[in-house]
């Protein structure tokens, strides 16, 4: 039987020692954007390159339809809403009645069936209403996030069928924090990076943040020496794009 030989790579703490690494950036957060109704695009209010708010409109569906549907609904609510009343008035007399032997066991038990038939219309009517405006908010697409806008999928007069999958109109990222990622050599791995301060730099520009992850799988790293894959987030001052060759530096601590 052959038997195999058993490789242990011990990672050691790196102390008292600045790490310098050329690395690339990536986006932090990446969403995509897709209609949750189906309806046809009336207009798009942003571009790539656009930077949002949360909560701002990003695209606009064609609404006509679901207006008409909201002031139906309402158009019902206000016809059952007085009758609903009235057969409340109506019930509370027959109460009235019935506990002074005035009224028959029977005519009150038509009046409650009455009110109750009423009642419940008019809740359909509402449920009715409550959905209309939902579907109506819906039409209008907004940001979830304060990000930038990096893709725009869509265009106006386009039809969207939330039966298609993966039929996305935009996708925006984080504004706020990015990520970077490096070929560290495996002899300088060590948990002991997790959460270290490190700086990114762009140019002339530089961005700090901190160590988020210290991979475990080795592979080639520059010059075929093994290495282990270093993630780092910063905090993001402006805007940057994805895949752009950065200088990590890794605070001596």
């Amino acid at each position: 039987m052959r038997y195999l030989p058993i490789i242990m790579i011990m990672l050691t703490p790196v102390s008292g020692l600045a790490i310098e690494l050329d690395g690339q950036t990536e986006f932090a957060r990446l969403l995509t954007i897709n209609s949750s109704i189906s309806g046809r695009v009336e207009s798009i209010r942003v571009g790539v390159g656009k930077r949002v708010n949360a909560g701002e409109v990003i695209v606009k569906l064609v609404d006509t339809g679901l207006q008409t549907r909201v002031a139906s609904a309402s158009a019902e609510i206000d016809t059952l809403a007085p009758l609903a009343e009235r057969m409340s008035t109506e019930l509370e007399k027959a109460r009235e009645l019935y506990a002074r032997d005035s009224l028959a066991a029977v005519e009150l038990q038509n009046a409650e069936q009455d009110h109750a038939i009423a009642l419940a219309k008019l809740q359909v009517a509402e449920a009715k209403l409550a959905r209309a405006r939902f579907l109506l908010s819906q039409a209008e697409i907004r940001s979830p996030i304060d990000g930038l806008v990096v893709e725009v999928n869509t265009f106006a007069g386009q039809f969207i069928n939330t039966r298609v999958e993966n039929q996305r109109l935009l996708t925006i990222v984080a504004a706020d924090s990015m990520l970077a990622s490096a070929a560290l050599p495996y002899e300088m791995a060590s948990p002991s990076l997790l959460r270290r301060r490190i700086t990114v730099r762009y140019g002339e520009r530089n961005f700090r943040g901190r160590v988020i992850e210290v991979g475990r799988q080795i592979s080639t790293g520059n010059n075929s020496h093994p290495a282990v894959n270093l993630k780092v987030e910063f905090d993001l001052d402006g805007s940057l794009a994805a895949g752009l060759p950065v200088r990590i530096t890794i605070a001596d601590e």
